[in-house]
């Protein structure tokens, strides 16, 4: 039983999810939020991606293996500039 528990944590760790924080400079109206939102959204292995125009960031959760390079790029296509703050 213990090596079964044991195999299925190693498995579950191996595939964990990563999140980020991004922030976003410049984004001043609703339609900010959901064009950084869809970029997101469109990079392959993104989960989920919130915007929020109250403190200008992005959250996003990513399976394992999205760069920060990567959420960057999608950000920079909408003319914004992101930061990982997280």
């Amino acid at each position: 039983m213990n090596k079964i528990l044991s195999i299925l944590l190693l498995a579950s760790m191996a595939f964990a999810n990563q999140n980020f924080v991004i922030k976003v400079e410049g984004m001043h109206c609703p339609l900010c939020t959901a064009m950084v939102r869809k970029a997101l959204l469109k990079v392959d292995g993104v989960i989920s991606a919130k915007a929020s125009l109250h403190d200008k960031t992005a959250r996003v959760e990513t399976k394992d293996g999205v760069s920060e390079k990567q959420l960057l790029d999608a950000v920079a296509t909408t003319g914004y500039t992101g930061e990982i703050v997280k």
